[in-house]
């Protein structure tokens, strides 16, 4: 596979970092006097921090302000980030594209205080064009209007008119693959864990490093 715009989702993309994201709001709900279900997990996963607030205060009547929580969760977090390792594979593909003269962004339906601080801190800043999150665009995936805006700034940016084949976007959500896909962007789903069902609408569904390397660089 060929590509010249590699567009790549952020968390449990680039990085393994599913599990320290709901460590977060466990350790933070607990400080605060909530043992958080674990039949949470799979929301908590798909959200970002303000909807994962609302939903704690939807219900259980949370009534930690949502600026204090997500500030919170924010600095607990980054206190960690060094912890996160990259997804195996993710550095020999950052370079080959870099070193091969391809554009990479990141587009991520993260917040930006969330999102930034963690790709600087892992040193993945100069692989990047640009990064857009959540603040970006007015809706968030699976609408198509993040991978529509990220396909217009790449057009922008580099001043020419770009194909949409041309392009190749990296997802873990099926979220985010129905957002590529409904932005007319091919997508490789890059699956959570070996038991993850394929997203349909990707042009192909892979775990591990070997078969995410074969795929993306053929």
């Amino acid at each position: 596979m060929t590509a010249k715009f590699i567009f790549w989702d952020c968390d449990s993309t680039l990085v393994e970092n599913a599990k320290l994201h709901w460590e977060k709001h466990l350790a933070i709900t607990e400080k605060h006097g909530l043992s958080l279900p674990s039949e949470y997990h799979d929301l908590f996963y798909h959200n970002n921090g303000q909807q994962n607030w609302a939903a704690l205060q939807k219900d259980f009547g949370f009534n930690v302000p949502m600026d204090q929580y997500l500030k919170e969760i924010d600095d607990w977090y980054h206190a960690r980030v060094i912890e996160i390792p990259l997804r195996p594979g993710v550095d020999y593909a950052l370079n080959f594209f870099k070193e091969n003269g391809a554009r990479q962004c990141v587009v991520t339906n993260a917040r930006g205080k969330s999102v930034r601080p963690m790709i600087e801190n892992k040193g993945l800043m100069p692989y990047f064009d640009f990064i857009l999150s959540k603040e970006d665009y007015p809706e968030r995936k699976p609408h198509p209007a993040p991978y529509l805006i990220a396909h217009a700034r790449m057009e922008e940016l580099t001043g020419q008119k770009i194909d949409k084949q041309d392009c190749i976007v990296i997802e873990d959500d099926p979220y985010g693959v129905t957002s590529a896909a409904a932005a007319g962007l091919p997508v490789i789903h890059r699956r959570l864990n070996d038991a993850t069902p394929p997203a349909p609408e990707a042009i192909a569904s892979v775990y591990t490093k070997e078969d995410f390397l074969k795929v993306l660089l053929g």
